[in-house]
């Protein structure tokens, strides 16, 4: 599921393991949609997504509920049409700007 509200890729401690996410020694804190703040850690990923492959940033913490975040639809050079809801191309693929 895209949350287009949250900015970090949110997935839970096993399923970044299962994925091959390696862990990077820095906590972030994220505040969650009811207000609550939580420390999360950070790692490091390979995602595949609508047939474009990116490295990107995740977050784990306890109770997490997986999310795909607007980091990794960046990296990914997708977004969300706003009136289909669909995820659409805003570069070719595996090209990123560096201006």
């Amino acid at each position: 599921m895209v949350d287009t509200g949250a900015t970090y890729t949110i997935l839970d401690k096993r399923t970044a393991d299962e994925v091959g996410a390696w862990r990077i020694p820095f906590e972030i804190h994220l505040e969650l949609g009811d207000g609550r703040i939580v420390k999360a850690s950070v790692y490091a990923v390979i995602v595949t997504l609508e047939g474009r492959t990116a490295p990107t940033l995740i977050a784990c913490f306890e109770g997490a509920k997986s999310v795909i975040g607007v980091r990794t639809l960046e990296d990914l050079g997708l977004r969300v049409d706003p009136v289909s809801g669909k995820l659409e191309p805003v570069r070719p693929s595996n090209l990123a700007y560096f201006y």
